[in-house]
């Protein structure tokens, strides 16, 4: 089985057909059924397939690496988070552009689409230890697709909002700096709690805003998420429709090959039957004439 995926995608389905049907001519039914119910990968699974085969360092690379990630985003740790994170787009995008170096040694060319679900399939793989498993295994028939950790920036860097919000200078930080103090015991200044709402109360504002754009920024992502996956999910189902089209029509152009066998075959003992009675038609009719003369030379002598 593990072979049957190592396969090009054209090759996949007659190749499951030719096993399925070794086995059921074996007696082996429900292994037959089986593997006829396997599914053709698409073509962003069947790339990922080829570089476990092709790449496996690389692949052992990508797997390391993602348990390094998951072991820095379970600490919480933003220093190591910011550090890996572009290396988790560059081994990625590394093992992008070897995909499709090997397919264009195949004189196959790979769209913008389907380097996209690659690229998802192994950042799920990534952040993931099951995606990492399946990936490995080397018989993906679908792409695979991750939300991701946190919040991110365009980059992809971690942002840690909190901390930027605490870390961010008031405008009135030096407020109090107003004149020399002087000695003898503190006392409060008239004012001062005046002077401190208005930064407080921008403080509010600032952190409410932030909050709200924030929410806006990821109903928005939500929305798009969401639109992408139902894509994907119409695209992959339209792929798997395609490949159980084939199948139907292969197996159907196997059973009218074999219909057209037996009716070849029915044809030929059909001639044959034909001239084996015009045969025995001329015999009998030799016979016949035999029998009326030699009636009408008894017919003679008894008169």
């Amino acid at each position: 089985m593990l072979t049957l995926y190592g396969l090009p995608p054209e090759q996949f389905t007659a190749a499951r057909n030719q096993i399925a049907k070794t086995l059921r001519d074996a007696g082996d039914t429900r292994g037959s059924e089986s593997i006829r119910a396997l599914r053709k990968p698409t073509i962003a699974a069947w790339l990922a397939n080829r570089l476990v085969r092709t790449a496996p360092d690389q692949i052992a690379e990508l797997t390391e690496f993602g348990e390094d990630l998951r072991e820095a985003h379970r600490r919480g740790d933003r220093i190591r988070l910011k550090v890996l994170t572009p290396g988790r787009h560059e081994l990625v995008d590394r093992l992008v552009q070897i995909a499709k170096a090997n397919a264009a040694d195949d004189g196959r060319s790979i769209t913008v689409s389907t380097a996209e679900r690659l690229a998802a399939t192994l950042d799920a793989a990534l952040v993931d230890p099951g995606a990492a498993q399946m990936l490995r295994s080397g018989r993906l028939s679908s792409g695979l697709r991750h939300v991701g950790f946190g919040v991110v920036d365009e980059t992809g860097a971690p942002v840690p909002i909190t901390g930027a919000m605490r870390d961010r200078p008031t405008p009135t930080a030096t407020a109090g700096k107003t004149s020399p103090r002087k000695s003898g015991p503190k006392k409060k200044a008239p004012g001062v709690r005046t002077r401190k709402l208005p930064q407080d109360e921008l403080l509010r504002r600032q952190r409410a805003e932030l909050q709200e754009r924030l929410r806006e920024v990821e109903a928005d992502y939500e929305a798009a998420e969401n639109e992408r996956a139902a894509a994907e999910s119409e695209l992959d189902a339209n792929e798997h429709h395609i490949a159980d089209m084939q199948t139907a029509i292969e197996r159907l152009t196997d059973e009218l090959e074999q219909a057209r066998r037996e009716l070849r075959q029915a044809q030929s003992r059909t001639r044959k039957l034909e001239r084996a009675l015009t045969h025995a038609a001329r015999f009998a009719a030799a016979a016949r004439r035999r029998r009326d003369a030699q009636h009408q030379r008894l017919d003679a002598f008894n008169a």
